[in-house]
């Protein structure tokens, strides 16, 4: 089958069968399209590696995969790199549920703060000569995307980076259970001691100490963006957001930055927008939350902040007509592709959303968003009593 992208393709190749357990040899090739055109972009036969990415995922037709390149590479206007993600977006049968939600997180960023999510663009995938589909082409998440202090440098604290990978990842308790360390670079060096601390204070601290202006939660963890991480898992319902799939991240201890603190970067949004992890409908109507949620939302001054926020979101970056656009713009630039990639996966069996066209997930997500907005107005207003 010819490929006649109306988006820019990457033409993967490999001598041997991709697999989870170890990444193989590859070699790259970036494809303009006829539409899209990446000047910037490296059209050189690269070298590099890949293995199938993905936990529960491994087990659909359509496989994501991770890819080490030799040599930092810039593609479509993203950050150089070596580590990107192809993602399948097998289940989500609009394509964009991942794109949408970290690109309205990103949305968030304002005066010099940022909201750091994974950038990405929507490609398609050539693989051994044969089209393979739409994918998500994502950077990935480390200490370089969230502008930490560069390794080298002198720091008495290393910066860190954990992903909650299970359920136990909820504040509940002490310790680190349910996360693995990211960053520093596990098999060289544990360090677990900031997230136990973080973990105990918020399991066991009194609800004065918690509170404490100068020595609580506050000054351990981003509140500000702790509570626009909620809001972005509240409007898109994201069903493991809140204690599993996330990332923590905490920036080096040096002279110039002695008390940095940890905050939130999402991660893995396919369960959103109306559907599980599955496929399965999702009814708008969840209120999702952890332990360190709960007690946030337990003191005034943070129910406050989270009213204020929660208002102000809605007016703009929340509001529908925005997520409405969000979502027609995507559409858009895969009104072609998204059909392609039906051809070529449809029908998918034994996943709930297999029967879903493209156009009517989207339809589906539009109507959604109205349902889901209208109710957490109203329960807003119910947990901060505002």
């Amino acid at each position: 089958m010819g490929l006649v992208p109306s988006l820019p393709a990457i033409d993967l190749s490999t001598s041997q069968e991709i697999t989870s357990e170890a990444k193989i040899a590859c070699t790259v090739r970036w494809i303009s399209s006829p539409t899209v055109v990446d000047r910037s972009a490296n059209t050189n036969l690269l070298a590099g590696k890949v293995r199938i990415r993905g936990a529960s995922s491994q087990a659909y037709e359509k496989k994501s995969f991770s890819l080490s390149l030799d040599v930092p590479t810039r593609w479509l206007g993203l950050k150089p790199g070596r580590q990107w993600v192809l993602n399948a977006a097998y289940v989500d049968c609009s394509l964009m549920r991942h794109k949408l939600s970290y690109d309205l997180f990103q949305s968030l960023s304002a005066n010099g703060v940022r909201r750091h999510a994974s950038s990405s663009r929507f490609v398609e995938l050539r693989l051994n000569g044969k089209y393979h589909g739409t994918y998500l082409l994502m950077e990935r998440v480390d200490g370089s995307l969230l502008g930490f202090t560069p390794k080298g440098r002198p720091s008495k604290v290393p910066a860190l980076l954990y992903k909650a990978i299970d359920h136990e990842a909820n504040f509940s308790a002490a310790g680190h259970s349910g996360y693995e360390q990211r960053e520093p670079d596990p098999e060289s060096q544990e360090y677990w001691g900031p997230l136990n601390d973080l973990n105990q204070f918020v399991a066991t601290a009194s609800d004065s100490d918690f509170a404490n202006a100068q020595s609580g939660i506050g000054s351990r963890l981003d509140i500000d963006n702790a509570i626009d991480f909620h809001l972005l898992v509240l409007l898109t319902s994201n069903m493991d957001g809140v204690d599993k799939n996330f990332i923590l991240a905490r920036d080096a201890v040096t002279e110039a930055n002695p008390a940095p603190r940890f905050f939130f970067v999402p991660w893995d949004y396919d369960a959103t927008f109306g559907r599980n992890w599955e496929g399965s409908p999702v009814e708008p109507t969840l209120w999702l939350s952890n332990h360190l949620f709960v007690r946030l939302l337990s003191h005034d001054v943070f129910r406050q902040r989270y009213s204020d926020r929660w208002r102000a979101l809605r007016r703009n970056e929340f509001s529908v007509e925005a997520a409405h656009r969000w979502i027609d713009d995507n559409a858009r630039t895969l009104a072609t592709t998204a059909r392609r990639n039906e051809n070529r996966w449809t029908p998918i069996r034994g996943v709930e959303s297999g029967s879903l066209a493209f156009t009517e997930d989207v339809n589906q997500m539009k109507e959604w968003v109205v349902a889901r907005t209208r109710w957490l107005d109203a329960e807003m207003e119910r947990q901060t009593g505002r």
